[in-house]
């Protein structure tokens, strides 16, 4: 793939250190792709029903043995938690389904933890989401509405949700700037 990539000023391929749970293979693994000097690694191979202490395990031992001063890209993240975690471990980069998968089913992030809007007590709440949420979905529409086109099964209910739970996780978890 390396070879084949016609576009390499524009386009970075990582190779993605595998090996599961075993210490051993996922040396072996690092050693194979550090030999193939890409521009950044990933950090996969992990199914997302392992415990968190494994989890960052792996992370943990990725992290040190792939080369200082490129980027490692932890694939997969389940929650923000794990963003927090892995950055400290020395992981840079993330990707997460977590706010959109959640957002598919009506359900908003918020501070106490979730908020199903699919159930009835929603059906004439006219606040946000949040009230001190700055995003898109809290400044335009109330709970009232995003409960309607959550029960109809309206295509634009996730992605009203996945805005405000995206800009959760940006604000409220990871510290940016709204």
């Amino acid at each position: 793939c390396i070879q084949a990539n016609r576009r390499p000023n524009e386009q970075n391929l990582f190779p993605i250190v595998q090996g599961g749970f075993d210490v051993q293979l996922r040396e072996i693994s690092m050693q194979q792709l550090i030999e193939r000097n890409a521009p950044g690694y990933a950090i996969g191979g992990l199914a997302g029903g392992e415990t968190k202490d494994m989890f960052w395990r792996v992370v943990a031992q990725c992290a040190a043995g792939l080369p200082p001063g490129k980027p490692r890209y932890v694939m997969g993240i389940g929650y923000p938690l794990d963003i927090v975690v892995c950055s400290a471990l020395g992981a840079d980069m993330y990707d997460s389904v977590y706010p959109t998968r959640t957002a598919r089913f009506g359900v908003a992030l918020v501070d106490t933890g979730v908020m199903k809007l699919k159930n009835a007590a929603f059906a004439k709440d006219m606040r946000p989401i949040d009230e001190s949420c700055n995003c898109m979905t809290c400044r335009q529409y109330s709970r009232s509405y995003l409960h309607h086109v959550v029960t109809r099964g309206v295509a634009s209910a996730s992605v009203l949700v996945t805005y405000h739970n995206v800009a959760y996780m940006q604000v409220r978890e990871l510290g940016c700037s709204s």
